[in-house]
């Protein structure tokens, strides 16, 4: 708040007293110390929201963390030969989320090539229980995908939802079943399952 003139502080009333300095002109010199302490506070206030109290050399950052892990320790889910109509062949697979960034949206995308592509039916979906290399204890809660492993791929994301945790851990089964086609005899794929995070 604004000191009237009249109330002037004890420092103007000294300066008074001095040779020279008469009462007006330390009052004008008070009045213009004041005007400047107002428009101080308007300016602070008007730049309030890009203000950061404290001071400005002690600022850090630091990014956070995305890291998915799954447990199939580095094997590949399926290397099948042989492979015949009638003899669907299951596994599973774990992943866990271990990064510090929340939430995230978990995504699965396939990439596969080969003439073997279009008659090769698969089916995932995700559920509890089991682990990398057996379905064992594993009991459905939801199916993601039933298709062809082609049409995964042109399609190439399936969205599986969103982690909200540190150490949120989502179980998934694939079964791969041939096609009863004449065309499907002495052919081959290969193909990629890639998990994907990003911040939600």
């Amino acid at each position: 708040m604004t000191r009237p003139l009249s109330e002037l502080p004890d420092w103007v009333d000294s300066a008074t007293r001095e040779p020279g300095i008469g009462r007006s002109t330390a009052r004008a010199f008070a009045a213009a110390i004041t005007a400047l302490l107002i428009t101080t506070l308007v300016v602070n206030r008007s730049s309030e929201a890009l203000t950061i109290e404290g001071t400005l050399a002690a600022n850090t950052f630091e990014s956070g963390t995305i890291t998915l892990v799954d447990d199939d320790g580095g094997r590949s889910l399926f290397d099948l030969s042989d492979m015949a109509p009638g003899r669907p062949t299951d596994r599973c697979i774990e992943v866990v989320y271990e990064g510090s960034i929340l939430p995230v949206d978990l995504m699965l995308t396939s990439e596969a090539t080969g003439s073997l592509t279009p008659y090769l039916t698969l089916t995932i979906e995700e559920g509890r229980g089991g682990g990398f290399d057996s379905c064992v204890g594993f009991e459905t809660t939801a199916k993601l995908y039933e298709g062809t492993l082609a049409d995964l791929t042109e399609a190439r994301t399936i969205e599986l939802g969103r982690l909200l945790n540190v150490g949120d851990a989502r179980s998934f089964r694939f079964r791969f079943d041939l096609a009863d086609r004449q065309e499907a005899l002495g052919q081959t794929a290969t193909a990629d399952f890639v998990w994907e995070v990003t911040p939600g």
